[in-house]
């Protein structure tokens, strides 16, 4: 039986370990909310500007988290993201290279020189990532330099592996239509190719079809639509879009004119034409409300909302510069203008002005991607 002395020191000594394991614990919790934050998605800002870099920029923050040199040339800036969002691929190098960069370290990850020998290889807008991250496709415009002149060679659909390093070479490729610049690839693996028409493309086989009719449409009492594709911005909506301007027959001259989209949902896809308002301004780039399939934001001189629904614009600002690309939050809650000049402006979803980002170099014609990671 324990003595009142040794049931005091027993006491004395369970207190005094208590007292020991306190830090311990409050260090475990510390340790464990800090994990917790290192796995949070976060979202970022991912586009090119010049002379070479790659940013990625916290747009909470409104901050450069990392500018990545890519060598090189600048391109046209055109980008695509890994589907694990950890990679960005972009048309570098006056149009002629693709270069996989990993946004976490900066590290080239993939390159592909798409020039060879006396054939000069060159991609508009044209790239596209399979839905498994395993095949990058690029449109190639192509001429043979000859001492005299340039041979003109008909496009084609190049198909890479994206674990072939840095000296990646096309491990197939097919015939391709005419004036392609924008491309992407849906869930189910089908490429399509925005040139005089929207194409859909087995890229396994090659095989070609129309998706949706723009140049060759039949529509009574619709024009041609005129179109400028150069963004491929729609992942955050989960569709491939490209806005056009057309004149429908009939009423005054003011209400002639209409701003419509051609629509690809990347996941069913389906496919559409339609017209969501008329056609006031000029809008460079267009995407959707990731809440919303409705309701449009485009950008140029203005920021606008459209709702094609009731074919109204709904609101329009004027800005202090031209912007070239325009994209969301996941959330929708955030609208990024970019492109053109060194600074991303952001806005909310009622357009008040929340701030500007700059950057070191001016972005010209690139894109302005969301990652998550």
């Amino acid at each position: 039986m324990e003595s009142p002395v040794m049931k005091r020191l027993n006491l004395t000594l369970a207190g005094l370990l208590a007292l020991a394991a306190q830090p311990l614990l409050v260090d475990t919790a510390e340790a464990e909310a800090e994990a917790a934050g290192a796995d949070e998605v976060r979202e970022y800002l991912v586009t090119m500007a010049r002379p070479n870099q790659l940013h990625v920029i916290d747009p909470e923050a409104r901050e450069i988290v990392r500018s990545c040199d890519v060598e090189g040339d600048f391109g046209s800036g055109t980008l695509q993201l890994s589907p694990d969002e950890r990679t960005a691929y972009v048309l570098h190098n006056r149009w002629e290279d693709v270069v996989g960069i990993d946004l976490t370290n900066c590290e080239e990850v993939f390159r592909a020189r798409q020039s060879t020998g006396d054939v000069r290889a060159k991609a508009l807008a044209s790239l596209a990532v399979s839905p498994d991250g395993s095949r990058l496709y690029t449109v190639q415009d192509r001429v043979r330099l000859h001492r005299d002149r340039y041979e003109v060679l008909a496009p084609q659909l190049a198909v890479y592996d994206t674990a072939a390093g840095l000296d990646a070479e096309p491990i197939a490729t097919f015939p391709a239509p005419r004036q392609v610049t924008t491309m992407a690839a849906a869930e189910d693996g089908a490429l399509y190719l925005a040139g005089a028409d929207i194409y859909r493309v087995d890229p396994e086989t090659g095989d070609t079809e129309v998706a949706i009719a723009n140049r060759h449409w039949e529509r009574p009492g619709f024009s041609p639509p005129d179109s400028l594709a150069m963004w491929s911005t729609g992942e955050v909506a989960g569709e491939f879009l490209r806005p056009y301007t057309v004149a429908a027959d009939p009423g005054e001259a003011n209400e002639a004119w209409h701003w419509g989209i051609s629509r690809v949902d990347l996941a069913s896809g389906e496919t559409e034409n339609k017209e969501i308002a008329p056609f006031e301004f000029i809008i460079f780039s267009m995407v959707s409300d990731p809440r919303d399939r409705d309701t449009f934001y485009g950008v140029y001189t203005q920021l606008s909302k459209l709702d094609a629904e009731t074919r109204e614009i709904v609101e329009v600002i004027d800005l202090d510069h031209t912007y070239y690309v325009i994209n969301t939050s996941y959330d929708g809650s955030r609208i990024y203008l970019g492109g053109a000049s060194s600074d991303i402006a952001i806005y909310d979803d009622d357009f008040n002005d929340l701030g500007r980002i700059e950057l070191p170099g001016d972005m010209s014609t690139a894109t302005l991607k969301v990652a998550r990671f």
